[in-house]
């Protein structure tokens, strides 16, 4: 985060703005970036869990910041710390999957046939899939 030379294109380029009503400054990457820097408390803010990893504004930073990887390392630790408020989990193994945000932005606009996808964590829906498999496959056996 120190390499970020505050020139904007990370906020610019955010798609947050389009998808969520009540993202602000604060939840853009430069926002995250500035409050980091100088110190402020990390945990308890909604904004933090607005970014969808897309790496959009890693890929236009001039400066190479590597913002996903940060967003990625501090909900891991915030999740760490007990902060799930603003989290979603796996209903099987309990793994963090992404934020509320998404999953809410997700449902509106998949429908609820997106639910089965948005619930299970990568592992849990292989597993899933794996076991519906088998019970709709023909016996083995001679013909």
């Amino acid at each position: 985060l120190f390499l970020c030379v505050q020139c904007g294109k990370c906020a610019a380029v955010c798609p947050m703005g389009k998808l969520f009503p009540d993202f602000d400054h604060e939840a853009s990457p430069r926002g995250v970036i500035e409050r980091a820097l100088l110190g402020l408390e990390m945990e308890g803010q909604a904004g933090l869990w607005f970014c969808l990893t897309c790496e959009l504004c890693t890929d236009l930073c001039p400066a190479g910041v590597r913002f996903r990887d940060f967003q990625e390392g501090l909900r891991a630790h915030l999740v760490q710390a007990g902060e799930t408020e603003f989290a979603s989990f796996c209903r099987v193994c309990g793994a963090y999957l992404w934020p509320c945000h998404t999953t809410e932005h997700m449902n509106h606009a998949l429908g609820e046939d997106a639910e089965e996808h948005l619930t299970l964590c990568p592992r849990c829906r292989r597993y899933d899939h794996g076991r519906t498999m088998r019970t709709i496959a023909p016996p083995k056996g001679p013909p």
